[in-house]
This record gives structure tokens, C-alpha cells and sequence, in this order.
């Protein structure tokens, strides 16, 4: 897919950026806000002599708890060995009333970090190592202790362990 020219970017970076703030903005004052920190690795679908490791993943978030949001920033090794770096908002959801910690997550924002041949993971891409990426992720939280799995594309899983902060 061809790289998005710079006007269509700033609308679309408008519009989701006002459709993530506008249900944050209307839930202010009803919730607390709490920290997360998670760590984890990553493994490979399929063997592709480009990829590099040590895969490795650090992030943390900023999360509003009633109200499912989250914004976060994530570093980590990526598939190609490159240092990658993602801001991100996110919106999670509890779909089983027996199984409350059961949840459901996507997350969407801006990576920086795979280079050259390596930046056409990403459908939308500009600049020098730019994209938008979408992450899609299923979990469990007990207490303040949470183990999730992303999908990475067709690429990859991403395990990660967590813990919130009051």
C-alpha cells in the first residue's frame, strides 16, 4: 500500500484522536486513574531469516479503570532488531459476567522504529520508520496482576505480565 500524504494523516490523526478523547473526556470526573506497568517477549509465527532478537518488550500505561481506557507507551527490540517505540490509546472490555478478569483489548496509535524494507508492516506509513499500528490483545486480570497475549500482525504473539498501581 502506498504511504498516506501528509493532509489525509492529519485528518485521520484528528478524528481518531477526538473519538478516543471525547468518551475519556465525558467519564473525567466518575473514575480514578491508575499505572501499569508490563513486561514480556514475543514470539514468531514462522521463520524468516530477517528477524533478530533478543525479543524483548517494556511498556507503561496510564489507565482510567472504570471507564476501560488507557494511554501507553511501549519500547521494544522489534522482529528486525530495531528499537521501536509505541504511543498508543486504548479501550478494553469485559465480556463475560462469570469471568470478570476475562478481557478484551485494542489498542491503536503510532510506532517508530522498523526501518527501510521492514516499514511496509505498516498499511498506513510515513516519514522514516512511521506507522500506524493497531493491536488487538486478550487477557486476564486478578487483582492488580494481569497476563495478556497480542497478536502482532500475522507475524507474532506477544506474552506480557503486568501490574497496576494506585
Amino acid at each position: 500500500m502506498a504511504a498516506v500524504g501528509p493532509k489525509i494523516w492529519q485528518v485521520l490523526c484528528l478524528v481518531a484522536a477526538l473519538s478516543f478523547a471525547a468518551p475519556i473526556a465525558e467519564s473525567a470526573e466518575e473514575t480514578e486513574w491508575n499505572w501499569f506497568l508490563h513486561a514480556g517477549g514475543y514470539i514468531h509465527f514462522s521463520d524468516d531469516e530477517d528477524y533478530e532478537g533478543p525479543p524483548w518488550f517494556a511498556g507503561v500505561e496510564y489507565q482510567k479503570t472504570e471507564a476501560n481506557w488507557s494511554v501507553g507507551l511501549s519500547l521494544f527490540n522489534n522482529s528486525f532488531g530495531d528499537f521501536t517505540q509505541y504511543l498508543y490509546l486504548g479501550k478494553t472490555w469485559h465480556p463475560s459476567g462469570k469471568y470478570p478478569g476475562f478481557r478484551i483489548k485494542l489498542t491503536g496509535g503510532i510506532a517508530h522504529g522498523y526501518e527501510g524494507e521492514h516499514q511496509k508492516i505498516f498499511p498506513i506509513r510515513w516519514g522514516d520508520a512511521w506507522g500506524l499500528a493497531l493491536v488487538p490483545t486478550i487477557g486476564y486480570k486478578r487483582d492488580k496482576w494481569s497476563f495478556d497475549v497480542a497478536v502482532l500482525s500475522a507475524s507474532g504473539l506477544l506474552f506480557l505480565g503486568g501490574y497496576e498501581f494506585d
